[in-house]
């Protein structure tokens, strides 16, 4: 299970909690704690937890990973 950013050790339910707490957007968590900055395989994780509120997940997939990766509404390219 990944519940982490492991470059920088924050965990997820840490992210949530500045999320919720400051008011802070992807941009500003990756300010505020340095996640996403060194191999940024955290990223989609990241996003996920800020879509659906879950600080846990099973290793994503390459096309869940994409997914979670897109703004809401947009749809893969064929």
């Amino acid at each position: 299970m990944v519940d982490r950013c492991v470059c920088v050790d924050v965990t997820f339910a840490a992210l949530k909690r500045l999320h919720r707490e400051e008011a802070l957007d992807f941009q500003g968590l990756v300010d505020r704690t340095g996640c996403c900055t060194g191999c940024a395989g955290c990223e989609p994780y990241i996003r996920l937890t800020l879509k659906t509120g879950r600080t846990c997940f099973p290793v994503l997939t390459a096309t869940e990973a994409a997914a979670a990766m897109r703004p809401p509404g947009r749809r893969p390219r064929r």
